[in-house]
């Protein structure tokens, strides 16, 4: 399948979630809501990509790739219909949960159906570079109305048809059916709880430690349920899924705070230019490594991602200098969008192929668990 394809598949739920930064108090003011309760958009956004991808990696087991397209294609157009006409925030709020769970699992989709760290580095990259105009295209739209800036998950949908056709209607010879919807509504559980971590944290932190040991003892009861227990106990996974995690951790924290760091020095607009261009320079690097992976070699590609995710801890703990701080985003998206995808290929390689695509569902959510994270640590670090 071509690569651009499941770009188009995978990125615009990036500029959709980024787009919203900019249009809160627009919203707030037309929905006659408080600008705290309007950021609840976000939340909702960020918890619906989060579990959509255990119940993509659930619909692909029991249902097929084709039925699994159609789905969250179905949950856009319908998310994207809430918003464009909601007269109150709960019915944006909906929306916005549709859009977003339809567009974490056509990312988990276009991550599977990748198949090498090659393309799955294009599609990782491309993430982050249109991640990256998220709010400067939500501040154009808004012009027009805040409505506008909040449908950017629609263009996912014109590779659908494209989509469609290339993929089986059924489940590929080996990969097993689901059979386990005990495993798949913890797995969900625990990570809405984990998304509210931030805005609730010790509710969050008791009700995921609960729901972590529920799940790992309905594993070790269910070994080849929902979620294998090969799976999770073997390194290959740990590894990955870890990583992932850490570095879109740093990722989103940086991105929220970096800008902070940069208001004493310089100008707005200078603050916005210079985002684009690191994280633009940050996601081509990424392409770049993941392209030409083979020829670097594993330890090349891993130092690479050890001293960029560093770098991006490091220079705006060790100094001042703006540009300093500026390049930390760059290093942050490198690291995290170069990591998903040699990490992607890597824990394709190892997995069975019975359960490699709810293995790299589970990696995927891990990886959007940064998603939350971030956010939540750089509140911790601006207060």
């Amino acid at each position: 399948m071509p690569v651009l394809l499941l770009a188009l598949l995978a990125t615009p739920t990036s500029l959709s979630a980024n787009s919203a930064t900019t249009v809160i108090p627009d919203l707030a003011r037309e929905l006659h809501v408080s600008t705290a309760d309007a950021t609840w958009t976000a939340t909702a956004f960020g918890w619906a990509a989060v579990i959509g991808a255990p119940l993509t990696a659930g619909l692909l087991r029991s249902r097929g790739p084709r039925v699994t397209v159609l789905v969250n294609a179905a949950l856009i157009l319908i998310g994207t219909l809430l918003v464009a006409v909601a007269p109150t925030l709960s019915v944006l709020l909906a929306g916005r949960a549709a859009q977003a769970a339809g567009g974490g699992g056509l990312v988990t989709l276009a991550i599977g159906l990748a198949s090498t760290p090659q393309r799955t580095g294009a599609i990782t990259a491309g993430i982050g570079l249109l991640g990256a105009f998220g709010p400067l295209a939500g501040s154009t739209l808004s012009e027009i109305s805040w409505r506008v800036a909040l449908c950017l998950s629609l263009p996912a949908l014109l590779a659908v048809p494209a989509v469609l056709r290339r993929v089986p209607a059924h489940h590929a010879p080996g990969e097993a059916g689901i059979g386990d919807p005990v495993g798949l509504a913890l797995v969900l559980a625990l990570a809405s709880a984990l998304v509210l971590v931030p805005r609730f944290p010790l509710a969050g932190l008791g009700f995921g430690a609960v729901l972590g040991v529920l799940l790992a003892r309905h594993v070790t009861r269910r070994p080849d349920g929902f979620v294998p227990r090969s799976v999770v106990r073997s390194r290959a996974f740990r590894v990955a899924a870890t990583v992932a995690c850490a570095y879109s951790t740093a990722y989103f924290a940086l991105l929220y705070t970096v800008p902070r760091l940069l208001q004493p020095h310089w100008s707005a607009e200078r603050i916005g230019v210079t985002t684009l261009i690191t994280l633009a320079a940050g996601s081509t690097a990424s392409l770049l490594v993941t392209r030409y992976a083979s020829r670097l070699g594993p330890v090349l590609v891993r130092a690479a991602l050890v001293v960029s995710g560093g770098l991006a801890v490091a220079l705006p703990l060790a100094t001042t200098w703006p540009q300093a701080h500026a390049a930390a985003t760059g290093f942050a998206v490198f690291a995290a969008t170069a990591a998903m995808a040699w990490y992607a290929g890597e824990l394709g390689k190892a997995t069975p192929t019975a359960h490699r695509s709810t293995a790299l569902s589970l990696f995927t959510l891990c990886y959007q668990l940064g998603g939350a994270f971030g956010p939540a640590l750089a509140t911790l670090l601006i207060s």
